[in-house]
């Protein structure tokens, strides 16, 4: 691997280098010699962080923060299992690699710090740079990219912030993955996030203050553990329960909406070849062709079905193969029946009462989707109950291998996500409908990497102790300037909590038009970016926030595409042995990539 810079009409720009900038070096080194053959060609690599880590895996971080997918399932090698036209290169996962080396821990059981991930990301980046063919250059940038002059074009360069340069590159991929956004705080109140859980935001919480806390999933938790944990409190383990709860010290946080993620799949459920999936779990369904279905699920030769008959599917089938001594039919004749019933409710119902006896077995998708369905209470204790009821009843759907169809549904939602995210990707789903269909199965990717058990267990000492108030559904958040007070209160309970700081625990929804990410900002004003529009309840064009882009290009102002620039959107880390999109879709960036370069005429 050469150091030295080179002709920039064979050069490509990556910015970010985290693990999706990464993912793609890794794929231009592997795909290289089959399109490039010697042929010299750059790699511009551009993040402030350390390549490999970036920002939200940073090893600098504290070590209370975990991974939510089990160590042993997670990878950054692309094996075989990858449907991908470059070369698949197997390697350990997360969790191997860590037994190896014997460098870090695994927490309850499964779970990998942060900065241990970090490492992982770090070693695998180091060895890709070792790797990589003599003509491939590598130029590392610890910087943040600005602005972008002569757009589209050979003399196309990259400039950096600081005055450090221009980075010469014919070719660009955005890979910046979660942006922030900049927010309005009212007067006289304190407002941290949206964004990832940072340390140094947390910092400005005295201890013991009363927080409003908006959202209640993964940065949540983060931020709970830097605020409890972290500033030297403890979890003590009671003997009298098993899995003992844990009974925090200090501080004081109260006031959360919204409803806990639940616990991620058992790292040993199956996946079966047999899990019947929709080519596509769109609402408009006539809009949306049907896919190749990937290994290890086929695609039921009939309309598109809704979505919880999909989970159905695959909660069934794990019940009766798994655990035959709870049914009273064979996998077999059930699902013939259940398939000619699948848009009849009333008789489904029968055959699942007939073969399936206990009714604690049988599918009820609302303990994932609608937890607090039924619940009229407006006392805000009862609430508390119902709520520590339900992580309670989590964790033991985690942790307990019976009730191993429960893990099969949340499998089959991140199914439905992956299905839906290669139909976006590939401009095959409208943005509306992608809309509407992301926000009804992204309860998939939330569940399938929800919290550790153990985290679980502590959010529930927490709130028996009062740390912690589960504010209800439906909660606003309102700023009343005059009295310099938050004020959350949900329409179904008869409470209201103030206080003077709002904590945003919650990854920011795509804003273009208030990123804090100075290259797009700059880009989206000079009109090479726009941001993607759907149409609002009249039908008249409505901003997303989302990046405009189609068949993987962003699109300028005018509506046309980039063919040079690449956009490699966040996504949840790749599960080995599965079909990842994440490697898909970044192989085939890079393979564009190299094909483009490759029919350049050679420098003189």
């Amino acid at each position: 691997m050469k150091q030295d810079r080179g002709d920039p009409s064979a050069a490509v720009c990556v910015i970010g280098a985290g693990p999706r900038g990464t993912s793609i070096l890794e794929r231009i080194a592997a795909n290289a010699p089959e399109i490039l053959g010697d042929r010299e060609f750059a790699i511009h690599l551009v993040d402030p962080f350390p390549p490999g880590s970036g920002r939200t895996w940073r090893t600098s971080q504290s070590e209370l923060l975990w991974m939510n997918s089990a160590a042993e399932q997670v990878t950054m090698f692309p094996g075989s299992s990858v449907r991908c036209a470059g070369p698949a290169y197997p390697g350990p996962t997360t969790g191997a690699w860590l037994a190896e080396t014997g460098r870090d821990p695994l927490h309850d059981g499964h779970y990998a710090s942060r900065p241990a991930q970090g490492r992982y990301l770090q070693e695998f980046f180091h060895g890709v740079r070792t790797h990589m063919a003599p003509n491939l250059r590598l130029h590392l940038h610890r910087a943040t990219a600005v602005d972008v002059r002569h757009a589209g074009t050979d003399r196309q360069c990259v400039v950096l912030d600081s005055g450090r340069g221009a980075v010469p590159a014919a070719q660009l991929v955005l890979a910046q993955g979660h942006t922030d956004v900049v927010t309005d705080t009212p007067r006289g109140l304190t407002r941290i996030g949206p964004g990832r859980a940072d340390e140094d935001g947390l910092d400005r919480i005295p201890t013991g203050a009363p927080v409003v806390v908006r959202g209640l999933g993964l940065v949540f938790v983060d931020c709970l553990l830097l605020l409890t944990e972290g500033r030297g409190g403890r979890f003590r383990a009671r003997a009298a329960r098993r899995p003992p709860p844990l009974s925090p010290v200090r501080p004081r946080a109260r006031a959360v909406r919204g409803f806990p993620s639940r616990c991620p799949a058992l790292p040993q459920a199956r996946v079966h070849p047999e899990l019947a999936l929709s080519a596509a779990a769109s609402p408009h369904p006539g809009d949306v062709p049907r896919p190749a279905a990937p290994p290890g699920v086929r695609l039921r030769p009939r309309p598109v079905a809704p979505a919880l008959q999909e989970l159905s599917w695959a909660y069934y089938h794990e019940l009766f193969t798994a655990h035959p001594g709870r049914t009273r039919m064979d996998w077999a004749s059930f699902a013939a029946q259940y398939e000619r019933f699948a848009d009849d409710d009333d008789r489904a119902a029968k055959l699942v009462r007939a073969a399936v006896p206990d009714p604690d077995d049988h599918f009820a998708p609302e303990r994932l989707t609608a937890p607090l369905a039924g619940h009229h209470s407006p006392d805000p204790l009862a609430l508390q109950r119902r709520v520590r009821a339900h992580l309670r009843d989590s964790v033991r759907r985690r942790r307990e291998p019976r009730h191993s169809a429960h893990v099969a549904v949340i499998r089959a939602l991140g199914a439905v996500g992956g299905v839906l995210g290669d139909l976006y990707h590939a401009g095959e789903l409208p943005p509306a409908a992608a809309a509407v269909a992301l926000r009804r199965f992204s309860v998939g990717a939330f569940l399938s990497s929800g919290p550790p058990p153990l985290r679980m267990e502590q959010l529930i000492a927490l709130s028996e102790a009062g740390v912690v108030t589960f504010t209800g559904p439906g909660t606003t958040v309102t700023a009343d300037e005059d009295a310099a007070l938050f004020r959350a209160a949900s329409p179904h309970v008869r409470a209201t909590y103030t206080a003077r700081i709002l904590l945003d625990a919650r990854l920011p929804e795509p804003d273009l038009a208030r990123t804090a990410d100075p290259l797009l900002r700059r880009l989206l004003a000079a009109g090479h970016i726009s941001e993607e529009t759907a149409p609002d309840a009249t039908g008249s064009p409505r901003p997303t926030g989302a990046l405009r882009v189609r068949d993987g290009h962003p699109l300028d102002a005018a509506g046309h595409a980039h063919d040079s620039w690449y956009v490699a959107g966040p996504e949840q880390f790749p599960h080995a042995g599965t079909d990842a999109g994440f490697f898909r879709r970044n192989d085939e960036i890079a393979r564009a990539v190299l094909r483009r370069a490759a029919d350049r005429p050679a420098a003189a």
